[in-house]
């Protein structure tokens, strides 16, 4: 098996992002851009994943270290060019003897399954090479291979021009070709896996005459060939996955295909999405068989959706588990929360803050639940705030009941125990217990802890007064006069 270690250009400007961020940190379905790429190389790294940085490097360098802690970093001081690029990170592989994969940091649609094949494809290649080298006594030796693909219009990209072998004589970009080189359709990806003892024999010997004044990484075709060191190409039948992204309209492009392969392994896998087109699922969330997904929903960051699962329309899940068998109404959002089987949510309903919602529990319309554990079989059901509490098992909170749990400096903790009765429109001030079986009579503002069985009213005397619509009206009219 070939011995391979990345190297990840992503140095650049992005000056046509027109961004005042580095282009690879921009976000794809909530994860930067070169996170994409380094999860395609990563399967294949002998070790360590080489990062090249430049431009504003401390934000790349911050943000690739939240994710990838086998990556190190190159510094290019200056835009030189692609070669000058590689060879910024020469320290990390020079006394290497494998293959270098490099791949631009702007290319999040290559798979990790197509960089795979290409490796086998090398690996047959060598061996072939080494075994006609033996056999035959013919001196031919492998440089590498480039992943090309053709497409219809190819203005832009360098041209890749082979000899009737097959062998990759050079690669010329659009502002240096000829007339019948603009012709050929077949382009470089940018992508390359050459053998690293070659490809730093190359990069020395790599001038800048051309119309940039730059170091062009493609001259190390052209290099090595004078050596009779060759590449071939590893032709990419689907175009798609070369496309690099050099502008914001080409990133929201790319996020939909990337989109559209996250949500096709979900329908794939047993999960029902309705309307997909308008459906927002991230790479890290994990979906079980029989879920079923309706229009305008999000599913962000480390999300766990459990078996026969029923999210309904317009809801946002984030940095959440959720367990089998529970039903989302529409328009509810969970934050940083657990619910547990069988558990009913929303509609309009918000549950937040390291929430823990238990088994067969009715959260309802209009209801915020923050920071707070709910034991099985409650029900909160209209219009209320349960904020930093704990509450037990088959308690009622009645309509409009809040936990008053901030008092301006500090916040505090309301406890509810099992069988509890809270009646609608009560405010509980925190710090406070509500016993077992206790009743809060509608309407009352309760300070002071409630023991078992007991019933809480706290509420003025009712005063009735007679008459009061018609002498409020007579007033008018005497002072309208």
């Amino acid at each position: 098996m070939l011995k391979i270690k990345p190297v990840i250009l992503a140095a650049g400007k992005g000056t046509r992002f027109k961004s005042k961020k580095p282009k690879v940190i921009h976000k794809i379905l909530g994860k930067p851009m070169l996170w994409y790429v380094i999860n395609a190389v990563s399967p294949l790294a002998l070790d360590d994943v080489i990062v090249v940085v430049g431009n504003q490097r401390e934000l790349v360098i911050e943000e690739v270290k939240k994710f990838c802690k086998n990556c190190k970093f190159a510094y290019q001081k200056e835009q030189l060019g692609t070669a000058d690029a590689v060879l910024s990170s020469y320290e990390y592989w020079k006394n290497f003897d494998g293959y270098i994969i490099i791949i631009n940091g702007d290319t999040p649609l290559i798979t990790s399954e197509t960089l795979k094949k290409a490796t086998e494809y090398l690996e047959k290649l060598v061996n072939y090479s080494q075994k006609r080298k033996k056999d035959l006594h013919i001196d031919e030796d492998i440089a590498g291979i480039i992943l090309t693909t053709k497409v219809d219009n190819p203005y832009g990209y360098g041209r890749i021009v082979k000899d009737k072998g097959g062998v990759i004589q050079k690669i010329v970009e659009e502002k240096d070709a000829s007339f019948e080189e603009k012709k050929i359709n077949e382009i470089n990806s940018g992508i390359y896996l050459v053998y690293a003892p070659y490809l730093a024999q190359a990069l020395k010997k790599i001038s800048n005459d051309n119309a940039q004044g730059e170091y062009y990484l493609t001259d190390i075709v052209e290099v090595l060939n004078q050596e009779d060191k060759k590449f071939y190409p590893y032709y990419v039948e689907n175009p798609q996955e070369l496309e690099g992204v050099n502008d914001r309209w080409q990133l929201s492009k790319a996020e939909k295909i990337l989109q559209e392969r996250i949500l096709k392994q979900h329908a794939l896998n047993g999960v029902s999405i309705h309307n997909p087109s308008t459906v927002y699922i991230e790479p890290d969330v994990k979906i079980e068989q029989d879920v079923e997904i309706f229009q305008g929903c999000s599913l962000k960051g480390n999300t766990v959706i459990g078996e026969d699962t029923v999210i309904h329309e317009n809801c946002v899940i984030s940095n959440s588990v959720i367990a089998n068998g529970v039903e989302i109404l529409p328009n509810s959002v969970i934050e940083d929360s657990t619910i547990e089987e069988k558990a009913q949510i929303g509609p309009f309903a918000r549950i937040r803050n390291n929430a823990k919602v238990g088994k067969n529990v009715s959260i309802g319309n209009f209801v915020e639940v923050k920071n707070s554990i709910i034991d099985e079989s409650t029900a909160a059901k209209h219009l209320t705030y349960l904020g930093d509490a704990e509450i037990g098992k088959n308690v009622n909170i009645g309509a409009g009941t809040i936990t008053c749990n901030y008092d301006g400096v500090n916040k505090h903790k309301t406890v509810i125990k099992d069988n509890a009765f809270i009646g609608s429109d009560t405010m509980l001030v925190a710090p406070i217990t509500v016993g077992e079986n206790a009743y809060t009579g509608s309407g009352s503002v309760i300070t002071k802890d409630i023991p078992d069985n007991a019933l809480a009213v706290e509420r003025a005397p009712l005063k009735i007064i007679p008459d009061y619509a018609k002498r409020k009206k007579g007033k008018k009219k005497d002072e309208s006069c």
